[in-house]
């Protein structure tokens, strides 16, 4: 027998292992298993339909979010549209937009795809998809070149660049802006932070560590604190 036979008998035989221990599992094991198939199957295809429309569109420099969401945007005449698609960034300006696909269109008409930018809107409405609330949507202010969306309400209110989840997907580097009580929304640095927290120590120790979201945080639990002493 030569080696390539047998090293394709070889292979045979521990694949036929390999899915007979996979078929056997319990069913609650299995439960998993085909969820976890289903999510990379369904993440392959988001990045091939990602790839499609980039090529499609010639997206060059631009950056888009792994998922899409469902969004309620509100353009300048009052004007509401539902749209569902990723988060892009152009990697030149820097600038936000969501792309709205107008169907009326046919897909090799270049008017079929629409760049809608902040300043185009009067508020963007992203459907919450960590809340199991039927119609909950969390609401993202226009900025030059984003949306903010308030992440923290407390004493100091961040607003972060994306609707996420705190303990889940969220990225400190999506906060874009702060805000004391009911000051203005100013923009997000490490020394315009540093002045809104004042002399809080706690506060100020986190900031030092680059730790913002927890500086702010902190900050908001020691006033709670402090308010009810």
């Amino acid at each position: 027998m030569s080696h390539k036979t047998l090293y394709a008998l070889s292979l045979g035989i521990l694949l036929c292992f390999s899915l007979n221990i996979l078929f056997a599992q319990p069913p609650q094991y299995q439960a998993q298993l085909n969820r976890m198939f289903f999510n990379q199957e369904m993440s392959m295809q988001r990045r091939i339909q990602l790839r499609m429309l980039m090529q499609t569109m010639n997206l060059r420099g631009v950056q888009g979010t792994a998922n899409e969401y469902d969004f309620i945007i509100t353009l300048l005449d009052n004007t509401k549209i539902k749209v569902t698609s990723a988060m892009y960034i152009d990697s030149v300006t820097k600038k936000c937009f969501i792309l709205f696909v107008d169907k009326k269109y046919s897909k090799s008409d270049t008017n079929r795809y629409k760049r809608i930018y902040p300043t185009q809107t009067l508020v963007l409405s992203q459907k919450n998809q960590y809340n199991n609330l039927s119609g909950s949507y969390i609401h993202g202010i226009p900025a030059d070149s984003c949306w903010m969306f308030k992440a923290i309400n407390g004493s100091i209110s961040a607003y972060t660049s994306m609707n996420e989840d705190e303990d889940k997907n969220f990225d400190p580097g999506t906060i874009v802006g702060i805000q004391l009580n009911d000051g203005p929304i100013i923009r997000f640095t490490e020394e315009n932070l540093k002045q809104l927290v004042g002399q809080d120590m706690n506060a100020l120790e986190s900031i030092e560590r680059k730790n913002f979201w927890g500086a702010i945080k902190k900050y908001n639990r020691d006033s709670e604190n402090g308010a009810k002493k």
